[in-house]
């Protein structure tokens, strides 16, 4: 019988975590057979180990897939690449190699709905976000930030896709779709690299119908991971994290281009916010000519504007170096 849903899990270096999650997989109720796609990206730490031992016990449902090289080191999309086009499932569910599930109800509460209303193209809950360094206690995932409360509740609702632009980040480890929306969506989809990639997923998969919240706190996001997305941030230059929130920007014009500018009004917040990092952190010339740019710069507070030329005029080396004094202060 072939599975209603592939679930799909991108692992590197999460000997500390992986177990954790196969079980939460394995542990779901459901009166639907499930697969688990796993692409491991070259983990040294035993991670791989662990895949081959659940593999070898769950041989029709636990499948992994190793590779010699790391390929998202290339910039290759993980789940896009290798996952999606063995899924064999109806529907698509998410969750990285470092967090896990914790509602052994989220998959049949999930696929319920989306059997019941074919024209949801997108589905998704609550989760906890835990730290792993210890230094903040556990929390609510959505709504991420307070100032995004009004586009919240704690009851079962659904999202057009300028709503859901609203909400900065939900847990990706919630995410469930139709194969057929990627599969339809693949070309468009792929066409263009964005370095946020699962909030272009949940908008694109939004914009072909609607998104459903599920009130449940299904899924386990942890904070802090070495490695993960975040934290590389963290290290990153300037200049790349202004690329990378160009790419971001790009996806939303993308977005409201084939929307046919239905949604800018509300998408507007969260474009703006990635134009200010780009604008931020920037060290093209003559960013100013750009007219989103300027548009942004003008609507700063003036202590903000000064703050940006001064940045601007210094050498960059004596501004990280003030950094790490402030730092370590």
């Amino acid at each position: 019988m072939e599975p209603m849903v592939s679930i799909c899990t991108t692992t590197y270096q999460h000997a500390l975590y992986i177990e954790k999650a196969l079980d939460s997989f394995l542990m779901q109720k459901t009166t639907f057979p499930f697969e688990i796609l796993i692409h491991d990206d070259v983990s040294t730490d035993g991670t791989i180990e662990i895949l081959k031992r659940y593999a070898e016990k769950y041989p029709e449902i636990v499948k992994p897939l190793f590779e010699e090289e790391n390929q998202y080191s290339k910039g290759v999309p993980i789940n896009e690449t290798f996952n999606f086009p063995r899924a064999k499932g109806k529907y698509i569910a998410l969750c990285e190699g470092d967090d896990c599930w914790l509602d052994e109800n989220k998959l049949q509460a999930q696929v319920d709905y989306m059997e019941a209303h074919p024209d949801c193209t997108f589905c998704f809950t609550n989760g906890t976000i835990t730290d792993v360094s210890g230094n903040a206690p556990d929390r609510p995932f959505v709504p991420y930030y307070e100032e995004e409360r009004p586009w919240f509740s704690e009851e079962d609702r659904s999202y057009e896709l300028g709503e859901m632009t609203r909400l900065s980040f939900v847990p990706t480890a919630s995410f469930l779709f139709p194969r057929a929306v990627w599969e339809k969506l693949q070309e468009e989809y792929s066409r263009k690299m964005c370095e946020h990639g699962d909030l272009k997923m949940r908008l694109y998969f939004t914009s072909e119908g609607y998104g459903r919240y599920i009130h449940m706190n299904s899924c386990l996001y942890r904070q802090n991971v070495a490695g993960s997305a975040f934290q590389v941030w963290r290290k990153e230059s300037a200049e790349k994290t202004a690329r990378r929130a160009a790419t971001v920007s790009e996806m939303l014009h993308d977005l409201d281009e084939r929307t046919g500018g239905k949604y800018m009004q509300e998408m507007q917040p969260l474009l703006d916010r990635y134009l200010f990092v780009e604008l931020w952190n920037t060290t093209a010339k003559k960013p100013l000519q750009n007219p989103e740019l300027r548009r942004v710069f003008r609507a700063l507070p003036l202590k903000q504007r000064l703050t940006w030329r001064l940045k601007r005029a210094l050498p960059r080396p004596l501004i990280d170096g003030v950094k790490r004094i402030l730092k370590k202060g």
